[in-house]
């Protein structure tokens, strides 16, 4: 079956990625049938991973702005990217990035994970935090992440977005090198990981839209 990376370095990339991301929920839901041929999409129509028709195209968007992400690296970068992956790790990620894409209820959601995989197909970051930060970013409210910057710097301050970072495990009370015993708030390693490559991706700027 063709997955997701077929998609990626495919010729139909990015006229999949043009198509998607026009998709409407009102629209007539046989746009669906469009996509069949599509490496990747068609395989999850045909297996009924698809079924819903709302849902498949939201699916459909909300695929094309994760690829969107990615779609201007070089194919080089991408092809060396998918060469050295194993069939084992590559069934892996497909399976994860396809669960949370149907999973995830926001289109915002597809977009930072978006920036996630590309993290990962640059080599910064390797597929266990690609697999946890898409993790932490399927169980987060959206909202909540915009509040990241207040938690770069240790904080005093509560609030739910705090609370919910604690939960997340972007949060913990190990502050400077010691176990504090007072409320405080910072981010640590993986929060700030989190928080940089939305920073460096502008999605704070343009948060407003979501």
């Amino acid at each position: 079956m063709e997955d997701i990376f077929d998609l990626s370095v495919s010729k139909k990339e990015q006229e999949f990625v043009k198509a998607g991301l026009k998709v409407e929920m009102d629209v007539s839901a046989d746009i669906v049938e469009t996509f069949c041929d599509i490496p990747y999409v068609g395989s999850l129509i045909k297996l009924g991973r698809l079924a819903n028709k709302f849902k498949d195209l939201h699916f459909i968007r909300k695929l094309a702005r994760f690829l969107e992400k990615e779609q201007f690296i070089s194919e080089e970068k991408k092809e060396k990217f998918l060469n050295e992956l194993s069939s084992k790790q590559r069934k892996r990620i497909t399976e994860y990035i396809t669960h949370y894409l149907l999973h995830a209820e926001d289109d915002a959601k597809a977009d930072i994970m978006g920036f996630i995989y590309k993290e990962r197909v640059n080599g910064h970051i390797d597929d266990e935090m690609f697999l946890r930060l898409c993790s932490i970013v399927d169980r987060a409210f959206v909202r909540d992440l915009q509040e990241l910057p207040s938690y770069i710097e240790e904080s005093k301050d509560y609030s739910v977005a705090a609370n919910s970072f604690i939960n997340l495990g972007l949060i913990d009370n190990f502050v400077g090198g010691y176990w504090v015993n007072e409320p405080t708030y910072q981010l640590n390693e993986t929060g700030k990981l989190l928080h940089d490559i939305l920073h460096v991706n502008n999605w704070f700027s343009t948060n407003d839209k979501y």
